[in-house]
């Protein structure tokens, strides 16, 4: 089986090939997903949140403002390493058990879709990685339009984050997605064949 990473940017177009991938009928554990439903109403770790973070990051609905710990993390640096000590082990141990259950089921693929794949070093979890580049130009156009935000708010969201240079040249594949989702599908489907060609030679 080989465990592929796939990371990205933000507005970096991660989302389509995740879509990509499942559209061939591969396993994705999505770090996004798993994190939600980690932070459930009434869960253990979202009353370890409130008790780190205050009791006003939980709605009156009970469910977690995302909205506003993310503000939070995103202006104090001592309480984003707060959030990852708590987080990363947690995650690590649901891809792990993901990963498991996939070679269980006789899995070719399993794509370990995360953000911050390499700022967790959980490259270490996959036999190769794939980064989604776009420029920063790109980047800003695409998360201002997103977000109704404007530039400078826009640009600070994105140095929050490993830069996509920094990624690309991390990664065993990049896949460019300047232009049109149709190149970005031409792409993929270049990129799949190369996977399908390094598990075959593996089994070899």
């Amino acid at each position: 089986m080989l465990v592929v990473g796939l990371t990205g940017g933000i507005s970096s177009g991660k989302s389509t090939v995740t879509q990509l991938f499942l559209d061939k009928g591969v396993t994705v554990l999505d770090a996004d997903l798993i994190v939600r439903q980690m932070q459930q109403p009434n869960t253990v770790l979202l009353k370890r949140l409130a008790d780190v973070f205050g009791q006003d990051i939980i709605l009156a609905d009970g469910n977690l403002d995302r909205g506003g710990l993310g503000r939070l993390i995103f202006q104090d640096k001592a309480a984003k390493a707060k959030l990852d000590e708590i987080m990363k082990p947690l995650i690590r141990e649901k891809l792990v058990e993901g990963i498991e259950l996939a070679k269980k089921a006789n899995e070719s693929i399993v794509v370990l879709d995360m953000p911050l794949l390499y700022e967790f070093e959980f490259e270490s979890l996959t036999d190769v990685t794939i980064v989604v580049y776009v420029s920063q130009e790109t980047q800003i156009k695409r998360l201002m339009a997103r977000d109704q935000i404007e530039e400078a708010y826009a640009l600070a969201k994105i140095n929050s984050q490993m830069s996509l240079d920094k990624k690309r040249d991390l990664a065993n594949f990049v896949l460019v997605n300047e232009g049109k989702v149709s190149e970005l599908r031409t792409q993929f489907e270049t990129l799949y064949h190369q996977l399908c060609c390094c598990l075959k030679h593996s089994h070899n």
